[in-house]
């Protein structure tokens, strides 16, 4: 059995177009299927249809306005309360032919506590801010590696039904682990500001979670990564971007919790040989950047500007936020873009493999793009731009093939060979 597997991957700090090319891949088959492997709901990954259709992504895979399926792998996070918030938003604009959405038994599961001392360290930290959504992805981390306060997906399946089962663990984390956190944090209960301090206190939080809880469970189905046993076309979708993966320790703490290269994909395909031990595959992992330079949120960026580069960058979706403030932006740095990718590929030397590049926003750059490389600025034909990537990127990764994206809809994609 072989199966057609596109892996989706951002090469710089996330915003590149990855639900773009996501909802590209999948529009290709019918019965594509799109994996979430890794992040949770801090994804904001933007898809225009072709009709006019728009959606932000955050806890769906990029394929559903395409009635796609969505399987959350147990790499990603799970979070009902984002999960309960976006569907009610997504519902309406599938007109009820809403796909199938799996989530995996040991998908990580948030809770209202992570969310509450993520937001509430990162508004004490002020000025200093480690860059956040305010939705507790490394809070939820962090709590899950103690395995006597780790909450799985599996665990809310078995337990919810029974009288006292999650709100027990809820209490729990709430009496015993709250409080142990915020002292490893150098905090204590009476150092956070309003709201915080009475939200984490609040029975009614966990009421509302609990009620959020079974919203989630009465609409997705609770699997295991067999579930891509009788899927033939598979989209990996990836949140965040390779500049932002957790082991830079160059970058940290500005960095997520997450592995956002191709890591947990094989992780994902060897998983599935388990279940099809002589399954093998039609590989292809397509980096995606911008044709610039942008960064959401606190943390180094490299030869950041002070405003757009060009006039005509245009970017409603990523709009001032309280967690990660306004869109910070740059010149494309190419010798980021072969460092990071060169270092991811190196996890696809024993698989047969095509690599290509995806370069979005090309028609908001002008004839002339500027580009960082070798230490200086670099001037760079628009037409030649795809060629000049290629050979630059030429020592550390093999491009096998690009696309262009010149509008915000998948019609806009080309595939250059």
């Amino acid at each position: 059995m072989r199966k057609k597997v596109k892996v989706v991957i951002g090469a710089n700090f996330g915003d590149e177009g990855k639900g773009l090319m996501t909802d590209y891949f999948a529009s290709q088959d019918e019965n594509a299927l799109v994996v979430r492997f890794n992040g949770g709901a801090q994804a904001g990954h933007t898809v225009v249809t072709p009709e006019g259709l728009e959606h932000v992504f955050s806890h769906f895979g990029s394929g559903s306005l395409l009635g796609r399926r969505t399987y959350l792998s147990r790499f990603f996070i799970s979070n009902p309360i984002m999960f309960r918030k976006e569907y009610e938003i997504l519902y309406p604009k599938i007109r009820g032919n809403f796909p199938l959405i799996y989530v995996d038994r040991e998908s990580i599961l948030s809770t209202p506590f992570d969310m509450l001392i993520n937001q509430a360290v990162e508004t004490v930290r002020g000025d200093s801010r480690h860059g956040s959504c305010g939705l507790g992805i490394s809070e939820t981390v962090v709590r899950c590696e103690n395995t006597a306060y780790r909450t799985t997906v599996g665990m809310l399946f078995d337990r919810l039904v029974t009288p006292s089962g999650f709100r027990g663990i809820l209490e729990v984390i709430r009496s015993k682990y709250v409080p142990a956190r915020l002292q490893e944090l150098g905090l204590s209960l009476a150092d956070l500001p309003e709201p915080y301090v009475s939200l984490l206190s609040d029975d009614g939080v966990i009421d509302a979670f609990l009620d959020d809880c079974r919203f989630f469970l009465g609409r997705v189905k609770v699997c295991s990564v067999g579930i891509l046993r009788d899927v033939d076309y598979i989209v990996f979708e990836g949140a965040q971007g390779l500049l932002l993966d957790q082991d830079l320790v160059e970058f940290s703490p500005h960095i997520t919790h997450t592995s956002t290269g191709v890591k947990n994909v094989l992780q994902i395909l060897w998983d599935l040989k388990g279940y099809l031990p002589s399954v093998s595959y039609d590989l292809e992992v397509c980096y995606v950047t911008r044709a610039y330079l942008t960064r959401h949120g606190a943390g180094p960026m490299p030869n950041e500007l002070v405003q757009a580069p060009y006039a005509g960058i245009y970017d409603p979706t990523n709009v001032p936020n309280p967690w990660q403030g306004t869109l910070r932006f740059g010149y494309l740095d190419v010798d980021f873009l072969r460092e990071y990718i060169g270092r991811d590929v190196v996890y696809l030397t024993d698989w047969d493999c095509k690599v290509t590049l995806a370069v979005t926003c090309m028609d908001q750059v002008p004839d002339i793009i500027d580009v960082f490389a070798q230490n200086g600025k670099i001037a760079v034909s628009r037409d030649t731009f795809l060629c000049f990537l290629g050979c630059y990127l030429s020592n550390r990764v093999q491009v096998q093939g690009f696309y262009a994206s010149w509008g915000r809809t998948r019609n806009h994609t080309i595939q250059i060979v």
